[in-house]
């Protein structure tokens, strides 16, 4: 299954007036705009200085100096977009005149950020003297454009000192036909008598579109005017309605674009509001400067609880660093210091309506959410997103159009997406090689406490470089990283052997549900093989795999979903919290028992719609016949004569 857009994408580009249009509509020509392709998620961002440094950067480095002059000059006093996209790491799609003309990503092999040019963009730079290209023979011209792999005895010429998947130009009598990356570095092309030598990857002919005139944010906002009046009016109509029912009102102020925008939201709107900030003790400098220009410049104090008495080294050194399946952090130093926040300001409010930066373009979890929910976590607080809608391009045109890029926090800048923790196990490799540059102090003392780490248990150097830290459990992508290149590490629980007995822990008190209702969390011991658990999960619900996101959804007749994720989480979900137990152990027996199957077809015999059959010695539900009774669990032999403690370990 295809990586899902998290809302609507709504992008434009208009040819007469050079910019990217939020709606169709031109507000500058009056014209209709042309609609621009984009891969989800889809969440659009302008390149900032920052960024553009990284992409001239990238094009000397790959392919010349010269090259990189030529670049400079084509993007010089135009806007460029980017779009992030699946990767192991960063990748972005490049933007330029209404399409795309390449990848920039950051390479976590090479630990640099490198770009990958598609055809149009390639050309431009072969012809302007670039290095890191290939000629091959006249006999390969019509497979390669047909989509077939460069082999190395029709490579004619190698230019460059290629290495192993650097992003090649291939030509072929003097003309660019094929972009790709490549499989063998230089000596063993010129001298392999066969193999791939390059996997093609862009080979589809296209023109460079060449600019008409210059474009600019005072162009760009002009012609998205309207747009952004519309979008404006329906956020402050939101926060005004919304506070209608509530005593206090707080902006949850992080030093990010999103809660800038939407402080600056409630400010244009009549409702009385207070700020407030949950200091982690983990902030980038830049962020806590900004708290303090944001106080004096909309004049008021920032409500902080600075959570003293909290130390997130030492917590560090007892449980490890924190990961993206374990972030032990978070509620101690984000949550915690809110709840004190709010009880200690407003001790005698029930509720705080707290107004959020929260988009749904931010990850396929605020997507699901509702644009007002309660925190269990936090009993005082209801959420509000004014700007859940928005995508990032919408908040950057808005904080342009509103003269607020002084208040904007200056990370944005420098190449960093996300401004939050500066340790964040969320962070990309990107974000850590910029920080390199910009905060060398701060990332030295994570890399001496990760080096201690690797150090007592023998890790690898990826350990650090590739970030393995950031995961209890690896994911797919990394584990196939590591396999391709022969990298041996193992953590505990990140066995996905049948050796391994496969166990759970499960909550046995369910909480409130921001997307309704209750839920409970259940965690194996190990990877979860989700291809061969949504052969049988249908008697449960109506399943839906996604592959790109490790991660299977299922939905039962009251539309409850739960969700059942590669690295052994299961979210389950239900209206009634004296049911989600036994929904819970359903989960729980029926991924054990299509793991263990071992074919014996008791099931099958005893299934009285005909549903069950067996597909490669596993069971298998036809989901045309299947009612979702749930019998056939109990008919189970590997279920019926185990006891649950011996896969059910504990209660958390």
């Amino acid at each position: 299954m295809k990586i899902p857009f998290l809302g609507k994408v709504r992008l434009h580009w208009c040819d007469i007036c050079q910019v990217p249009l939020i709606r169709k509509q031109c507000s500058s020509c009056g014209k209709s705009g042309r609609k621009i392709q984009v891969t989800p998620p889809g969440d659009i961002r302008p390149a900032f200085e920052g960024d553009l440094s990284q992409l001239i950067k990238a094009v000397e480095d790959q392919y010349g100096v010269e090259s990189a002059k030529i670049f400079q000059n084509m993007i010089k006093n135009q806007i460029l977009l980017l779009n992030k996209v699946p990767y192991v790491d960063r990748m972005d799609e490049i933007y330029y005149l209404g399409g795309v003309i390449g990848l920039l990503r950051f390479n976590p092999l090479k630990e640099n950020f490198e770009l990958v040019p598609k055809l149009a963009l390639a050309q431009k730079l072969w012809h302007s003297g670039a290095s890191n290209w290939v000629e091959v023979d006249i006999g390969a011209k019509e497979p390669i454009i047909k989509g077939a792999s460069v082999l190395a005895p029709g490579i004619l010429g190698v230019h460059g000192n290629i290495n192993l998947n650097d992003p090649i130009i291939i030509v072929c009598q003097y003309e660019v036909i094929a972009v790709g990356l490549a499989k063998m570095d230089r000596e063993t092309m010129l001298n392999s008598p066969r193999g791939v030598a390059i996997k093609t990857k862009y080979r589809k002919k296209s023109l460079m579109v060449e600019p008409i005139s210059h474009s600019s944010w005072e162009k760009m906002i002009k012609a998205n005017r309207q747009s952004l009046v519309y979008i404006e009016d329906e956020a402050i109509n939101f926060i005004e309605k919304t506070a209608q029912d509530f005593n206090n009102i707080v902006v949850a102020y992080s030093g990010g674009k999103d809660s800038l925008a939407t402080l600056n939201l409630i400010a244009q709107s009549d409702v009385p509001y207070e700020i407030i900030f949950a200091d982690t003790g983990l902030e980038y400098p830049e962020t806590l400067e900004n708290v303090k220009l944001i106080s004096k410049t909309y004049g008021r104090k920032v409500l902080v609880d600075e959570n003293e008495s909290w130390d997130f080294w030492e917590r560090f050194e007892q449980f490890g660093p924190p990961t993206r399946n374990s972030r032990w952090c978070c509620k101690s130093s984000k949550l915690a210091p809110i709840n004190s926040i709010l009880e200690k300001n407003f001790p005698d409010d029930d509720q705080v309506l707290t107004f959020l930066g929260k988009r749904r373009y931010e990850s396929f979890g605020r997507s699901q959410e509702p644009r007002v929910s309660q925190n269990p976590w936090i009993p005082k607080q209801v959420s509000a997103s004014p700007i859940n809608n928005w995508s990032a391009f919408e908040v950057y045109l808005y904080i342009e159009a509103r003269g607020l890029m002084g208040l904007l926090n200056p990370l944005y800048t420098k190449g960093f997406i996300r401004i939050g923790c500066w340790v964040c196990p969320a962070a990309s490799l990107a974000d850590f090689s910029i920080m390199e540059e910009t905060h060398p102090i701060l990332l030295e003392q994570l890399t001496q406490r990760l080096s201690s780490i690797k150090s007592v248990n023998n890790f690898p150097k990826q350990y650090i470089s590739w970030g393995l830290w950031r995961w209890k459990i690896l994911p797919a992508k990394i584990l196939k990283l590591l396999q391709r290149n022969n990298i041996k590490y193992k953590i505990k629980n990140s066995s996905s052997e049948p050796s391994s007995q496969l166990q759970f822990s499960m909550t046995r008190s369910p909480s409130p549900c921001v997307l309704g209702g209750f839920s409970s969390y259940v965690s194996a011991n190990q990877l979860l093989e989700l291809e061969l658990i949504n052969q049988l999960l249908p008697i449960v619900g109506e399943t839906q795999l996604n592959e790109e996101l490790d991660l299977l959804h299922s939905t039962d007749s009251r539309g409850n979903r739960t969700d059942v994720f590669r690295d052994g989480s299961v979210i389950v979900r239900d209206n009634f919290k004296a049911s989600i137990d036994a929904k819970a152990i359903d989960f729980i027996k029926t991924i054990f028992r299509v793991t263990y199957c071992d074919g014996c077809g008791v099931c099958i015999y005893n299934c009285e719609e005909d549903a069950l059959f067996l597909r490669n010695g596993k069971i298998k539900v036809d989901t045309s016949k299947c009612i979702h009774c749930m019998r056939c669990n109990s008919f189970c032999p590997l279920l019926r004569y185990r006891s649950d403690a011996s896969y059910i370990i504990e209660d958390v």
